[in-house]
């Protein structure tokens, strides 16, 4: 039985995939800022979930910079007090079994580009804009070989000191410190028209260096009530196209929050054959 797992910056959801190809209904927890309480926290939870049944393996998502062999999380900005642990060692020990990490939107790239919007397109670009802003390229079913991962949210978009990145102006973190207040109780369209148009600059350049076939956008403020309009984004996109005869499809994550669980369930599959 394997146990699948997200760690964002703000919440923690785990399943079992007991039965490939199928997802038990998922644990949601506030993710603990203390490292300590991190550990305990998931190590009950995957007992609660995992009913007395034993657990073989894990795989887990996580949002932050991870080591070449993607034991230790180096740098995550939400999570500061967890950076340069051995996560896979701690997390293993904590359940008894050897766990794999991955960044999380790496994973849910995988699993939209195998189970969800990404289905029939060879190389997709899979952007995730919630507390903070990443992105990551699936070619083939497989994530696209990195040295130390994606990081497209860090982005700069302007030049000089004071330049600020994709994740400063366009994240729940970001509209937080300038408004006050979550990014679900913003409901006026001039804020979110104008995320709109930053963001189409950061997936403009990663059009450019990732020529993907098609670019599947999740997150938070993509996905829920309030939040950046894609028609907005597909607009501001085709007036600042100036190098390309055609821009790749865009299209919505089509498994919600389930995208970084089921590309973990995925990426299970594709490390034990």
């Amino acid at each position: 039985m394997i146990l699948v797992a997200d760690i964002g910056g703000s919440h923690t959801r785990l399943s079992i995939n007991d039965v490939p190809d199928s997802l038990e209904e998922p644990i949601v927890y506030d993710t603990p800022a203390d490292f300590n309480d991190a550990i305990s926290t998931f190590a009950r939870a995957a007992m609660d979930i995992s009913k007395g049944r034993p657990i073989t393996s894990g795989v887990v998502g996580i949002a932050g910079t991870l080591s070449a062999d993607r034991r230790v999380l180096l740098r995550s900005p939400h999570l500061r007090g967890w950076e340069n642990r051995d996560v896979a060692a701690t997390f293993g020990q904590a359940i008894g079994a050897p766990v794999r990490f991955e960044n999380d939107v790496a994973l849910g790239a995988l699993g939209e580009a195998t189970r969800g919007a990404g289905v029939g397109a060879s190389i997709i670009a899979y952007v995730a804009v919630g507390t903070g802003v990443n992105g990551a390229r699936v070619v083939d079913g497989k994530i696209d070989v990195t040295a130390l991962g994606f990081e497209i949210g860090h982005q700069r978009l302007d030049i000089g000191a004071d330049a600020q990145e994709l994740e400063e102006l366009v994240s729940g973190s970001a509209l937080f410190t300038k408004y006050g207040r979550p990014a679900s109780e913003i409901t006026d369209p001039d804020i979110w028209n104008e995320c709109a148009d930053i963001l189409a600059i950061g997936l403009y350049n990663t059009i450019l260096h990732w020529s993907p076939e098609r670019i599947v956008l999740g997150g938070s403020l993509l996905l829920g009530t309030h939040g950046i309009p894609v028609e907005r984004v597909n607009t501001a996109l085709q007036s600042i196209n100036t190098a390309l005869p055609a821009l790749p499809e865009i299209r919505l994550a089509a498994l919600g929050d389930s995208s970084v669980l089921s590309g973990a369930s995925f990426f299970s599959i594709l490390n034990s054959s």
